[in-house]
């Protein structure tokens, strides 16, 4: 059970019902970072619905507290709350617990949001940020690795040495997204940044983990988190940067570097190329150059100016 639901809080009943679903998401192998999204998601609606019995589970309950939840939060997480309702009522329907799915008619939208993408210029302030001791030079190929192979934060932590091959620059995922294994790449800066930090690793047995702490162990759960907005005060960026942040910078980067749309899908191991679609526009640098120079008031103020006497 989730320190954020109390079952001594609230009604037991809608409690109990959410309780065994995320014991049914566990079951079926949900990764930590999707149980963690259903808990703290399921305890706001706890808190908000007004109601404690499953019976009162209904449409217009859940419109209501949807509703609520628009005027709260951004656009990206407000539907964030609406798929984690989605899936506990077509649970509680599945199983049994209530005659039929409330959520079956009610349809949101998936937000078409830009990714905020760290610049040039933050990459190289966060590196620079990193001073020449033992944590600086781990968190300079975090910094590194992040922006170079696009992983994600769980995979970035749960790296293991023997996972990184500096001579092929080649990453082992080990259980990502999905419980997906996979393949990573990175480039000959980034390997040279590795080495540096192999060699004051304080535990370099092949199995043991990439990015520690001096004491050797695993770093918590949102410790690579800490650590870049950390960085990001003290380089003085405007906006701190994360880890999902840099696999923005990563996949704009290549797709700008490149302009292989199929490359950084297959980088990025997304499922379909409309989620990669979305760095497109991000990194049409061929199009706004294009742009620039036919512009069309700025072709009306030229031919203005040779039109006077």
């Amino acid at each position: 059970m989730s320190p954020e639901l109390d079952t001594n809080a609230g009604p037991v009943a809608l409690v109990d019902a959410v309780a065994m679903f995320l014991r049914s998401r566990e079951a079926i192998g949900c990764t930590a970072a999707t149980l963690r999204t259903y808990r703290v998601e399921l305890a706001w609606f706890l808190r908000t619905i007004g109601s404690g019995r499953l019976a009162d589970l209904t449409t217009e309950a859940v419109e209501r507290v949807l509703v609520d939840r628009r005027t709260q939060v951004r656009p990206i997480s407000a539907h964030r709350t609406y798929r984690t309702l989605r899936t506990f009522c077509r649970w509680c329907a599945r199983t049994g617990r209530i005659p039929g799915d409330p959520m079956a008619g009610i349809r949101m939208r998936t937000p078409k949001t830009l990714p905020r993408v760290p610049t040039d210029d933050d990459v190289r302030a966060l590196l620079a940020a990193c001073p020449a001791t033992l944590e600086g030079r781990r968190n300079r190929l975090l910094i590194a690795l992040a922006a170079d192979s696009g992983l994600r934060k769980e995979e970035l932590r749960h790296l293991r040495i023997a996972d990184v091959d500096a001579a092929t620059r080649q990453i082992r995922i080990v259980a990502g997204k999905g419980q997906k294994d996979g393949v990573g790449f990175f480039g000959e800066t980034t390997a040279s940044m590795l080495r540096v930090w192999l060699a004051v690793h304080p535990d370099p047995r092949p199995l043991s983990f990439l990015f520690v702490t001096r004491a050797g162990q695993l770093l918590g759960v949102y410790g690579i988190v800490r650590i870049l907005h950390r960085l990001s005060n003290r380089a003085r960026l405007a906006q701190k940067v994360g880890p999902h942040a840099l696999r923005h910078y990563a996949a704009t980067a290549l797709l700008r570097l490149t302009g292989d749309l199929e490359l950084t899908r297959r980088v990025l191991r997304h499922e379909t190329l409309a989620m990669t679609l979305r760095y497109a526009v991000l990194a049409q640098t061929e199009i706004a150059a294009r742009y620039q120079a036919g512009s069309p008031l700025d072709h009306l103020s030229a031919r203005s100016r040779r039109s006077v006497p």
